[in-house]
């Protein structure tokens, strides 16, 4: 229990490290709305999680094979037990500990919004996606109802619920958001707000994937759990360093960037992989997984689909490629470590038919996930006062400014030398030439009127 808990209060930092590594990558004038989401979406999923989406997801007494019933709704009939035959944490801990995993995948997916989605539509859409789509992949793979636990996949942690859902979703959400304003024409040039927020939160998904991972078991008694932990790591490790020196050899430069996003490639792979292979086999699967993400990092811009957070090659082809590699290197032996999991194997061990049930929950959850987001988007999109694309105005003045009133700095740079690409708290651009002394006078005019509005009446006003 305390393990789980801790757990538990560990993953709750992958939100705002999601935000801020898709902010740090973009332009600095749409960070502030990637860090709100964030919390925001913690809120909306927990309070889904709250009224159905754990019942939804977790119900062990649903007869169905594709959903669950409401019997947990409003966390009615939650006792001090556990919730499934032989667990080892009170059903209310494991309710804590699954909402994570569902809040973990809508942010994944929903930082789509990024330089060109409204924030509130994106709230919406992200409490009916959780309850269509999160929530069935969740009751599939993991109940003891579910048609893919029943029929033989292998996915320990969320490969499929979490990476290949969030990936596909990405890609949709921003397919349906259209390309940023100059994007297909090639003229959107900038350079990234500030990388050491990419790097800080990469380090905020990592550290709390060791528990994402290793929590999963929810049980620290069996050995199991330390071959979990130790091949997250290793799976880490072996997918940033042949990441980042295969870009290297691509663009002869290193990046940050790269090697954050190579730590993410390796975890994503072995979220579904990490209770089932050997640590060679994870080493090996690492190495492979990380050539093929570098290999189609541009991916998404070869279908014309402008994913500006790279969800799609990170999360889903870095998901999918470990879900069938489990297919080839399942182990009994470490499955069987906590004493009551027995599996049999994958391809090394002569179990053929396992890769076909792999793939078969793949394109289950792909095909769910592409209907699935595409109908949610263009009902959320004809709400009236919901419409998903900002206006060419606000892309152009930044979200921040536009829907928050708030900025990240009091001026924002698009990395250029000259400041006529600097984009001012105002919205308005500077000249060619440096920043003008009629500007300067308007911010410390502005910055002494807002001084006054919050200083103390002196006494001769009283």
């Amino acid at each position: 229990m305390a393990y789980v808990a801790c757990a538990t209060i560990g993953i709750l930092l992958i939100t705002p490290g999601i935000a801020l590594f898709y902010g740090g990558s973009m332009q600095g004038k749409n960070l502030l709305t990637l860090c709100i989401q964030s919390y925001l979406v913690t809120a909306i999923v927990t309070i889904q999680w709250f009224l159905f989406g754990f019942s939804l997801a977790c119900s062990e007494t649903s007869p169905s094979a594709i959903y669950g019933n409401f019997r947990y709704g409003g966390m009615k009939n939650i006792t001090a037990g556990p919730l499934y035959e032989g667990g080892t944490v009170p059903a209310i801990l494991y309710f804590a500990f699954s909402d994570f995993f569902a809040i973990c995948t809508v942010q994944i997916f929903l930082g789509g919004i990024a330089e060109r989605g409204r924030l509130l539509p994106s709230l919406v859409l992200a409490f009916l996606w959780c309850t269509l789509c999160y929530c069935p992949f969740a009751y599939w793979v993991w109940d003891p109802n579910g048609w893919l636990y029943n029929l033989g996949d292998l996915d320990f942690a969320g490969g499929g619920p979490v990476h290949i859902a969030s990936g596909v979703a990405s890609l949709c959400f921003s397919w349906f958001l259209g390309p940023r304003k100059g994007w297909k024409e090639g003229t959107l040039k900038y350079k990234p707000y500030n990388p050491v927020l990419t790097f800080l939160g990469s380090l905020l998904i990592y550290c709390p994937w060791l528990f994402f991972n290793s929590g999963t078991l929810t049980t620290i008694t069996t050995p199991r759990t330390a071959y979990i932990l130790s091949n997250t790591q290793i799976a880490a490790s072996f997918a940033t360093f042949t990441f980042t020196v295969l870009d290297y050899c691509i663009t002869k430069k290193w990046s940050i960037q790269i090697a954050a996003e190579g730590i993410i490639v390796g975890l994503v792979f072995v979220t579904p992989a990490c209770g089932f292979l050997e640590p060679w086999a994870v080493a090996v699967g690492s190495i492979f997984t990380a050539i093929c993400c570098r290999l189609t990092y541009d991916c998404a811009k070869w279908m014309g689909i402008d994913d500006s957070t790279h969800s799609f090659n990170v999360h889903g082809v870095g998901g999918i490629i470990g879900g069938i590699l489990v297919g080839v290197f399942g182990s009994p032996r470490i499955a069987g470590m906590d004493g009551a999991t027995e599996i049999e194997g994958g391809w090394i061990f002569h179990h053929w038919v396992q890769m076909g049930y792999q793939l078969a929950a793949i394109c289950a959850i792909v095909g769910w996930t592409v209907v699935g987001t595409i109908s949610l988007c263009y009902i959320v999109n004809y709400i009236p006062g919901l419409k998903m694309r900002v206006s060419e105005e606000a892309e152009e003045m930044g979200l921040d400014v536009y829907d928050m009133a708030e900025c990240a700095d009091a001026m924002i740079s698009s990395g250029y030398s000259d400041s006529s690409n600097i984009q001012f708290l105002s919205g308005h651009r500077g000249s060619s030439q440096s920043i003008t002394d009629v500007e300067m006078k308007a911010y410390d005019k502005k910055g002494a009127e807002e001084a006054n509005s919050s200083s103390v009446m002196s006494p001769e006003k009283a």
